[in-house]
């Protein structure tokens, strides 16, 4: 028995949200769901034909506000008008590759009685104002058979038969257009909206319509988007190297520089460079040209008990060497013990000597000596740099406790280079082979003689 339209009406659920349809993978992107700023009536069945039925309040269907756009037709059965939508707002960028357009009718309908049916008869996309040629509906299938819900055509790669640009897709003629047949029914439609699906095209070096910035590719992290838009300001926007900082983006396209790496790590001992990949490298390396001696003595001690531990080093009978050459020690010249060994050399302990005003003194006017009984920073005591004509000058450094380098004394192979260098460019150096060993292989005490 058919129930009065008004108790109909007021037993209605209204549909909840539309229904959302996952994006296209790789550069797709989406707008949308848009929803229209017309909604009319449109009758394309010219006289003498009788008109199809018009939509009662077809202006109600611009949005999801529960306002509905009705159709109830005048006897048991009834075609509608189209339900026209147009002007969706979308801004797609010039350009840009539309792949596909879904569309979602927001809606409900009341079945009068158990002969009852609603049936998409014409589904159409609109172009510049016209319906289009392809027809998504007259399937015989019912829109909806239930109290509420969405009904949704095309998709992420559906172009309704069309061929599509940008402009397309953001004039205002856009849109879609349907109409329904019914039986014993009464249908509401509370809201009709639109999504596109399409690709950017960020490859033609173009700003066009809708994008920010055109660099001629799909990649992120370069302040111009795989979608066109400026990325966000502090976003990184590295470069192949790591060595001259971290660069990071000024959200307006451009990339600023980052602060160069400061790989110096204060140890005169390593060479100190920068590797593009991994960043700071401190590599231990033999300095060139360095003075040598006519006699040489290595000894160090790794005993069980860090106090017991010992270092001596005495460079003997040098090659000429003025007291200027070994800059200011009581000032600011640096100075450090490098002990290398093998081939390629490795740096296998360093013996850090700073400048001091009160450790280091003058030897008259021929050098310096350095004395601290503490043994700290690096457990060197005592030291002696002593200039003089070829074979008179000399070099001794001492140190012992815990602070010495706890250093494996069986690493030291063939050949032991031993270093005394300083940042002004000075040198002096100890080579000794395997025929200076006195003690070796022992893990507590090396000895070495040259000659």
């Amino acid at each position: 028995m058919r129930q009065p339209f008004d108790r109909l009406l007021r037993s209605v659920c209204v549909v909840a949200t539309t229904l959302l349809t996952a994006a296209t993978p790789g550069a797709a992107q989406t707008q949308g769901p848009n929803y229209p700023s017309s909604v009319v009536n449109e009758e394309d069945v010219p006289p003498p034909h009788p008109p199809h039925d018009p939509w009662q309040m077809p202006e109600q269907a611009v949005a999801s506000d529960d306002a509905y756009a009705i159709y109830s037709p005048p006897s048991d059965t009834g075609t509608t008008q189209f339900l026209k939508a147009t002007g969706f707002g979308f801004s797609i960028p010039g350009g840009a590759v539309i792949e596909g357009i879904e569309v979602t009718v927001e809606l409900h309908t009341v079945f009068l009685d158990s002969q009852s049916q609603v049936i998409d008869s014409e589904i159409r996309i609109v172009k510049g104002g016209t319906n289009g040629a392809t027809n998504k509906g007259g399937t015989g299938v019912e829109m909806s058979g239930t109290p509420d819900g969405s009904v949704t055509y095309g998709g992420n790669s559906d172009l309704w038969g069309e061929t599509w640009t940008a402009a397309d897709i953001n004039a205002a003629g856009f849109g879609f257009a349907f109409r329904i047949s019914v039986i014993t029914s009464i249908v509401f439609v509370d809201a009709i909206s639109i999504r596109v699906f399409y690709s950017a095209d960020c490859s033609n070096n173009v700003i066009d319509a809708g994008e920010d910035c055109d660099d001629g590719n799909f990649i992120d992290g370069d302040c111009c988007s795989s979608t066109c838009q400026f990325e966000s300001a502090g976003m990184p926007c590295p470069d192949a190297t790591l060595c001259n900082g971290a660069e990071t983006c000024d959200g307006a396209g451009d990339c600023l520089p980052g602060t160069p790496l400061d790989c110096d790590d204060g140890r005169l001992c390593t060479a100190d460079s920068c590797n593009p990949v991994t960043g700071c490298v401190h590599d231990g390396f033999l300095m060139p040209g360095c003075r040598t001696a006519g006699k040489s003595i290595l000894t160090l001690r790794n005993q069980t008990s860090d106090d017991a531990d010992k270092l001596l080093w005495k460079w003997l009978k040098g090659q000429a060497t003025m007291a200027a050459d070994f800059g200011t020690p009581s000032g600011t010249t640096q100075y450090a013990l490098c002990i290398h060994a093998g081939t390629p050399a490795a740096l296998l302990a360093d013996y850090a000597i700073p400048a001091d005003a009160l450790k280091w003194g003058p030897i008259g006017a021929k050098g310096f000596t350095y004395r601290d009984a503490t043994g700290s920073p690096n457990g060197v005591t005592k030291a002696l740099l002593k200039g003089g004509a070829d074979t008179k000058a000399k070099c001794l450094v001492k140190g012992k406790g815990v602070n010495l380098d706890d250093l494996a004394l069986t690493a030291l192979v063939d050949p032991v280079t031993v270093q005394l260098v300083n940042d002004a460019g000075a040198c002096f150096e100890s080579t000794f082979v395997q025929a200076d060993f006195i003690k070796s292989n022992d893990p507590a005490l090396f000895k070495a003689k040259n000659p």
